[in-house]
């Protein structure tokens, strides 16, 4: 047998008896936009230009505030020491030192970055100047000069807004093993800190530093990249999504919180940055 047709209105409307019993008014279409409003997300408020600020600008203001919010610097931020794990056997800063180090690698940004924010902590309760270095290596796996001209031009960035924050920038050139380590021996610094990567390359720059470090000099890794560190997620390597995706998600109200700002440091640096502002600059201007 053929399959029933269903009955038409001619007049192109809903069915007799389709109608609701509300004066005979049509079931509204909940797939048209005119039937369901949308509300407004609070990023399409701003990128309209709520409150006379463009888009960007009123966004980037918005997390600005956020920060501001969440303490007054990471001083007064209740830090969660599970993002940080000790790599040297010393435990506590050197006596004597004149300033805290945090070795930039992965994790290339000022703001938002728990291993910076860790370091300037650290600086902050000892009353000891900041600083952060990057270590330009002549060769990365497969990089290209256009990888690394786009690099640079981030770093640009870092090395203006460290420099706005009174915090010397140091770009390093050269393998982390072979610069690292004299620059903490030469300026005398108390403590290094540095983000974390898990890849084998990076892994192996870290091991490198740890052995010709100063043994008096304590090494730390903070996890600065994902929300729930990877060594508090699991301390096996996993093979499935389902295998790790319920350790992550019941660390979640442990660690999915906002971040403080890092402040302008009001401990100066007796020594300047061997950075080179003019240098980085000058050399993102070559037409990569």
């Amino acid at each position: 047998m053929a399959p029933k047709k269903r009955k038409q209105n001619p007049s192109g409307g809903a069915e007799p008896g389709r109608e609701a019993e509300d004066g005979g008014a049509e079931t509204p279409d909940l797939t048209e936009d005119a039937a369901v409003p949308a509300k407004a997300s609070p990023v399409k408020k701003m990128r309209e230009g709520d409150g006379g600020i463009g888009g960007t600008e009123s966004l980037a203001e918005a997390v600005k505030q956020t920060r501001a919010r969440t303490a007054p610097s990471v001083a007064e931020f209740k830090y969660n020491k599970k993002r940080v794990r000790l790599l040297s056997q010393e435990s506590e800063l050197k006596e004597g030192g004149l300033g805290i180090l945090y070795w930039m690698s992965r994790d290339q940004r000022v703001q938002d970055n728990w291993a910076l924010l860790y370091a300037q902590r650290l600086a902050l309760k000892q009353k000891l100047p900041l600083h952060v270095c990057f270590c330009l290596v002549p060769k990365f796996l497969d990089a290209t000069i256009r990888h690394f001209g786009f690099m640079l031009k981030g770093l640009k960035e870092v090395a203006e807004e460290c420099q706005e924050l009174d915090i010397p920038f140091h770009l390093l050139s050269g393998i982390a093993k072979d610069v690292l380590p004299s620059f903490v021996t030469k300026h005398s610094i108390g403590g290094v800190v540095t983000d974390f990567a898990p890849l084998r390359v990076p892994m192996q720059w870290v091991q490198d530093v740890r052995e010709r470090l100063p043994p008096d000099v304590p090494f730390v890794q903070v996890d600065a990249h994902n929300i729930v560190p990877c060594w508090v997620a699991s301390d096996k390597q996993e093979y499935a999504a389902r295998t790790i995706r319920r350790k992550i998600h019941d660390r979640l109200a442990e660690f999915l919180t906002e971040f403080p700002p890092v402040i302008r440091h009001p401990f100066p640096s007796a020594f300047q940055s061997e950075a080179t502002l003019e240098f980085v600059a000058n050399f993102v201007e070559f037409p990569f």
